[in-house]
């Protein structure tokens, strides 16, 4: 393989265990960009014990580290994981280019957070994708794609630790095949799904959903996620781990409420068409463990009863105000 000269733009396990790797295959790498705020220390520990150089630019496109990067001289760049949209001139300094390794089956699962998008649409598979980095967002021509299993109770964690043992052969493969002149870009199709970041808030459950999206969500978002979270009374509640089974029965019962109980203390709680057990919870004290609910709990917040609160209080105000009203007068 021709030695080529690398600078590696990320952030994570993911860049981390990549740029092992490119070191170890015999890969000159002239510097690592980590972001302005990393989301770990892994890869900057990473680069000072190799002796490679680290740069955590505020902004990847301001003209002096624009200079900077040109000045280490790469043919290639990578970026694993980096938060900033690349454009020009920054992408016009290596002369091969710069390749974004992205965990989704391009043109589909374009965007962000996109490995929780997949769990929570019910894929059967997670998609990895080496592209050609163009003016777009993920839009670039494909070098390499592989794919991973997802499995029906397979967790967020459960996946992302697959993706992150892929990347480096990914990585390498792409690489290689780069440096031999043997990489042949396949045009993505204009047509592809697109997906934003998930936000706080979007954590919440909607138990009048189907089991089937609330078993999704919840894994999707389980560790090192935020966990899904609902309202037991006055008091949030985070669920790391529940079940179903589609071979269960569907009927109408009041969603949110516990219909049953398991030997081990899981909660049967109802949804919106059949039911969904919850094993491992969260509550306001921080300890996690089964929730051994009473039958007739229920979770999430009553609508009807809380409008009826609100609109209590803003009675109990009035009142107040006119009375002080006629106070003053």
């Amino acid at each position: 393989m021709d030695r080529l000269r690398v600078v590696l733009f990320g952030d994570g396990a993911w860049a981390a265990r990549s740029l092992e790797r490119l070191v170890r295959e015999g890969v000159d790498v002239a510097g690592v960009v980590e972001r302005a705020h990393p989301s770990d220390a892994m890869l900057g520990d990473v680069a000072d014990a190799l002796g490679i150089p680290v740069l955590r630019p505020r902004d990847a496109h301001a003209s002096a580290f624009v200079r900077e990067i040109a000045g280490l001289a790469p043919d290639l760049a990578l970026s694993i994981s980096y938060n900033q949209i690349l454009r020009r001139p920054l992408l016009d300094v290596p002369p091969l280019g710069f390749v974004n390794v992205h965990a989704g089956m391009l043109p589909r699962y374009r965007g962000r957070n996109v490995i929780n998008w997949a769990i929570l649409n019910g894929e059967r598979e997670i998609g990895l994708t080496a592209h050609q980095v163009d003016d777009g967002i993920d839009t670039g021509d494909i070098l390499v794609q592989r794919s991973l299993p997802i499995g029906w109770t397979d967790t967020y964690g459960d996946v992302l630790a697959r993706v992150i043992d892929a990347i480096p052969d990914l990585v390498m493969d792409t690489v290689m095949r780069i440096a031999r002149g043997a990489a042949r870009p396949r045009p993505q199709m204009e047509a592809g799904t697109y997906f934003g970041g998930r936000e706080e808030g979007d954590e919440w459950l909607d138990w009048s959903d189907t089991s089937r999206h609330l078993h999704n969500m919840i894994r999707a978002i389980s560790r090192p996620g935020p966990g899904a979270r609902t309202m037991l009374g006055q008091h949030e509640v985070i669920i790391w781990r529940a079940y179903y089974d589609p071979s269960w029965p569907s009927y109408r019962a009041t969603p949110g409420q516990v219909v049953g109980r398991q030997t081990d203390g899981s909660a049967v709680v109802k949804s919106g068409d059949s039911t969904i057990v919850v094993h491992e919870v969260q509550q306001e004290d921080g300890v996690c463990g089964t929730p051994c609910w009473r039958i007739g709990t229920r979770l999430g917040v009553n609508l009807a009863a809380s409008l009826r609160s609100v609109m209590a209080r803003m009675s109990a105000l009035e009142v107040e105000r006119t009375r002080a009203g006629s106070a003053i007068s």
